[in-house]
């Protein structure tokens, strides 16, 4: 059993243990707002010793001045309200003066002490807010960057929709185009495709991929898709010599994104009566290889040396190359986001994609994308997707209803 003494003295210990220990400052004043006693964290956060604070004015050494700069009366002062009026003061958005001159944002709790009915002093227990601050204005900053992010990618994805338009649906033809954004967190990409009819018939399908992300790429990508469906609609040129004339006009105009592209023209065979027959001529600046699916499910990757992509030399000599497109024969054009994997190659992503066709040669167009796109892109990645697919049917017998009606741009005069 211990004595009274004992049992006060270890109080004391106790509370001088938590005194010294705690994280908070703590200062006692006297009724003049003198220092009577200083724990070291107040020590420590100020950047005085406690000798150096006792028994000087706290608000003269400490709270003497606004963070802007101009005077803090003493009257003012939550500590001295609390000497004055007897009563707890606290304060969420106060000043200290460290003894280098810098200022040190603090929320401050004083509770006066009271003998006898008397104020005899006061308890200032105050916490550094400088981490706090610092933590809500990174938070603020990193709120700012992901709103300012949200809305350029709205905008991207925006401008990116308007330019992916409906492809035409010509005779005998079934033209099939799917376009799938990155995840929310990735930023929108260049990835891009085209379809459209020349005055003449013929079909140009093109696919393409500017370099880069965000709004910027989102802005050449429509560029360059504009100059080159202009530069394509109404000649016979070959697809290389469109290509050509596009990275010349992209650069005279002062669009410097570096893009790979594949223009795609599909003719009928020239002097040749109506067979369902038809030849795919392309030219391909550097982008991934078209795949040609035939109706057993076998493929083959349309593999050829590409030409520079657009952006790098505009005088580079570019080179078409043909294939047949058979009845019931599929072509497909796509972006490196369908086939390129972290850790793997091209080759390996390709024939990826033609193992994901090889159930799927008598399919459905729609369908056949759709499944593509399921088995090899079941959620949404780090990069866009592109593909555009273009099936042949016999030219002596109806359109199949599957491939749906004709849909062909009004005619001009």
């Amino acid at each position: 059993m211990r004595t009274p003494e004992e049992q006060l003295a270890r109080a004391l210990a106790r509370y001088e243990w938590v005194l010294a220990n705690v994280a908070d400052g703590i200062y006692g004043l006297d009724t003049e707002g003198r220092v009577e006693f200083v724990n070291p964290s107040a020590a420590r956060i100020t950047g005085y010793e406690p000798s150096e604070q006792r028994g000087t004015d706290q608000h003269t050494l400490l709270h003497h001045t606004r963070p802007d700069g101009s005077p803090y009366p003493r009257e003012e002062c939550p500590v001295w309200l609390a000497i004055r009026s007897g009563r707890t003061v606290v304060a969420d958005d106060e000043v200290f003066w460290r003894k280098d001159g810098t200022p040190v944002p603090v929320e401050l709790v004083a509770v006066p002490t009271v003998e006898n009915a008397e104020v005899t002093g006061v308890i200032v227990s105050f916490r550094d807010l400088t981490e706090r601050r610092a933590a809500a204005a990174q938070a603020a900053e990193l709120d700012r960057l992901a709103r300012e992010a949200a809305a350029s990618r709205a905008l991207s994805d925006r401008l990116q929709q308007a330019l992916l338009t409906p492809p035409p649906e010509p005779d005998h033809l079934h033209v099939v185009v799917r376009y799938l954004p990155a995840g929310h967190q990735a930023q929108v990409g260049g990835d891009w495709y085209d379809a459209f009819l020349q005055p003449d018939g013929a079909t140009v399908l093109a696919i393409g991929d500017v370099v880069g992300h965000g709004s910027d790429a989102a802005a050449a990508m429509g560029q360059l898709r504009g100059i080159l469906r202009a530069l394509a609609y109404d000649n016979d040129e070959t697809p290389a010599a469109t290509l050509g004339r596009t990275d010349r006009a992209a650069h005279g105009l002062a669009v410097r994104s570096l893009a790979t592209a594949i223009l795609a023209r599909v003719e009928r065979h020239p002097d040749v009566p109506v067979a369902g027959r038809r030849v795919v001529r392309w030219s391909n600046a550097g982008h991934v290889a078209p795949v040609l699916l035939a109706p057993d499910g076998t493929s083959h990757v349309l593999q050829t040396m590409p030409d520079l992509m657009l952006g790098v030399e505009p005088s580079a000599p570019r080179r078409d190359h043909t294939v047949e497109l058979d009845s019931d024969h599929t072509l497909l054009l796509v972006t490196d986001g369908l086939v390129e994997r972290r850790g793997s190659d091209l080759d390996e992503g390709m024939a990826r994609l033609q193992e994901a066709l090889r159930d799927l040669g008598g399919t459905p167009l729609e369908e056949l994308l759709d499944t593509v796109l399921e088995r090899l892109v079941p959620r949404a990645g780090e990069d866009d997707v592109a593909v555009v697919a273009v099936r042949a049917y016999p030219e002596d017998r109806p359109r199949p209803p599957e491939a749906g009606p004709n849909v062909l741009p009004p005619r001009i005069g």
